[in-house]
């Protein structure tokens, strides 16, 4: 048998058996090595080398051949532009690329490896500078290396068995290639989809925790040896300015963060919000910004190998920024790495934007709290200052009255003071009881407290011409509250009835207990209180819109503090009203030892 015959017996076998590894190994390190193995013993070549592209750089992975040729082979970087104007000048066999020596380019001859053969005038044999190589494609035509033969057997160049045979090899290291490719982009797929399942649950967590779990998820799905987040400081009112890092926290060099922060807001503004890369060394013919700028030098320096950079916000507000480095060995972001980091930003806009929102509203309910203390002591020292000169006046008119000193000009003297004394001693109840934190505790008579309201009320009832109604059950109906307080309440509510009822109507305070609660139910045919009115019914110094309603003199208070009195016992108070129609009001408290 000839030897020709021998190594393309052998192909055939080494080319079943490559194709059952291809099929069944997920180890693509050892099957390339088979597939240039396959190739030197099979088919009889010298040496056999493939080639995987990394980013736009051709990095050779694995080589059959003479010792001293792995070691020079392996490991070694060539554009992959250089390799495609290569494809381009050659012979094209099938999907064989042939480059005889008279074509091959003088600056490409000096980084390859030439073997140390005789140069033949048989047209028929190889020459040391002939090249025969063999694009490596996936199904859908990407380019995913290359495979590159020498010295093929007899030294001479193969023939059309040969190439057919060497072909499907390379076949099989494509194939070899796509499938490591697709694991690689599955296995990606995976790590970043954990990796925004877990920033989706850092957006409800606190913001310093929430950032340094992005950092950490990132850097592990990513295989970045160092993430960082950092988000800007608010405004004046909110200057705090947050960050975190993985695996170490981040140092930023001075008047790195403003530069970043303007060309990140630069970009936004042209409506520019994807992620980006930034080499260590930049590109012929590349323009920069002011985050290039500053932090190519910190790559250059620490010896990484470039970044990417990304914007942290919510739509065109840039709040923050992330970077993800990378070292100099590993390939080029993948889009959908890139795909990944912008909705990584995205969701740490959201997180960034709720804690702003969370410290805003904290600070505004604080400033709140101190406004209102202060109007507390403000109505407190007030009524204090203004209840001395008014005990006066009013002793003094009653001086005045006895002595018979024009006794109109000294009853619209006690009227009005006798009025100002109600507004006083309204504001210090109200003052008093918002300041409370506690209330004494003691068993009280609901029922008892509407018969004494009803009887002190009968006289301006009477004169009014206002009917009382009074429905009460025979038992008491006893809660737990403070014996000065609820009779406020009821002594509010009641008297409210009365007041804006006009002549002939009527008014019925109900008390009865159920489920547990004690209610005093005081209705009347009065006036009525407006829908819109009714909004702001329970807030301090409101006075109503109704026309008739205001002819009344009123200190806007009452029903203020019998609400805050009420909800201090764990109870309610509630309103049904039409205008013209009349009130019902619905005091609600929790009985005693419920």
């Amino acid at each position: 048998m000839a030897r020709s015959d021998t190594f393309h017996a052998d192909g055939v076998r080494r080319l079943y058996e490559v194709t059952r590894r291809v099929i069944g190994s997920t180890d693509l390190a050892e099957v390339l090595e088979e597939i240039a193995q396959g190739v030197v013993e099979g088919l009889g070549y010298g040496v056999a080398a493939i080639a995987r592209l990394e980013g736009d750089t051709l990095v050779m992975t694995a080589c059959a051949g003479p010792e001293d040729v792995r070691e020079q082979i392996i490991g070694r970087r060539t554009p992959a532009s250089l390799i495609l104007e290569e494809f381009r000048m050659a012979d094209h066999w099938g999907i064989l690329r042939f480059l005889p020596h008279e074509r091959l380019p003088s600056e490409t001859v000096e980084s390859l490896w030439v073997p140390s053969l005789s140069v033949s005038p048989d047209p028929e044999a190889w020459h040391p500078l002939d090249t025969l190589y063999a694009p490596l494609y996936s199904s859908n035509g990407e380019l995913l290396g290359n495979m590159a033969v020498d010295l093929p057997p007899g030294n001479k160049v193969p023939d059309q068995q040969g190439r057919e045979l060497l072909e499907m090899f390379v076949v099989q290291a494509g194939l070899a290639l796509e499938h490591a490719q697709r694991r690689e982009q599955l296995s990606r797929q995976v790590r970043l989809g954990e990796a925004l399942k877990t920033l989706a649950f850092s957006v409800h967590r606190d913001l310093d925790d929430g950032l340094r779990g992005a950092a950490q998820a990132l850097s592990e799905a990513l295989d970045s040896p160092q993430v960082t987040v950092r988000c800007f400081a608010d405004n004046a009112a909110d200057p705090i300015e947050s960050s975190a890092g993985f695996p170490d926290d981040p140092r930023a060099p001075a008047g790195t963060v403003e530069a970043i922060r303007s060309a990140l807001t630069r970009r936004a503004g042209e409506g520019l919000v994807r992620p980006y890369t930034i080499a260590a060394m930049p590109e012929p013919g590349e323009e920069g910004d002011a985050a290039v700028d500053v932090v190519r030098p910190h790559l250059a320096a620490h010896h990484w190998g470039g970044c990417l950079l990304a914007p942290i916000g919510v739509d065109r507000e840039v709040l923050g920024y992330l970077v993800v480095l990378r070292r100099p060995d590993q390939s080029p972001f993948e889009e959908e790495e890139l795909d990944a980091v912008h909705e990584a930003g995205r969701e740490l806009g959201r997180l960034v934007r709720d804690a702003r929102l969370r410290r805003t509203e904290l600070r505004l309910v604080s400033e709140l709290r101190e406004l209102d203390r202060y109007k507390g002591e403000l109505i407190a020292t007030i009524s204090h200052e203004l209840k001395t000169p008014l005990t006066s006046i009013m002793g003094h008119t009653e001086l005045l009255a006895d002595a018979g000193v024009q006794p109109t000009s000294v009853d619209a003297i006690a009227r009005n003071a006798a009025r100002l004394d109600r507004l006083v001693t309204n504001l210090l109840n109200y003052s008093r009881i918002q300041s409370r934190r506690e209330i004494e505790r003691v068993p009280v008579d609901l029922a008892e407290l509407c018969r004494a309201a009803a009887e002190m009320l009968r006289v301006q009832a009477d004169g009014a011409g206002v009917e009382i109604r009074l429905e009460l059950p025979e038992a008491p109906v006893v809660v737990l509250g403070d014996r000065e307080d609820l009779p406020k309440v009821v002594d509010n509510l009641c008297s409210n009835a009365v007041k804006y009822t006009q002549r002939g109507g009527q008014v019925t305070i109900l008390v009865h207990a159920d489920d547990g609660a004690a209610r005093v139910v005081v209705s009347d045919t009065g006036l009525g209180i407006s829908r819109q009115d009714q909004v702001h019914l329970f807030s301090a110094f409101h006075r109503s819109t109704n026309p008739d309603a205001l002819t009344i003199p009123g200190t806007g208070l009452g029903l203020a503090i019998s609400r805050t009195i009420a909800e201090a016992h764990g109870g309610t108070i509630e309103v049904e009203s039409d205008l013209g129609k009349g009130s019902t009001f619905v005091l609600t408290v929790p009985l005693a030892g419920e």
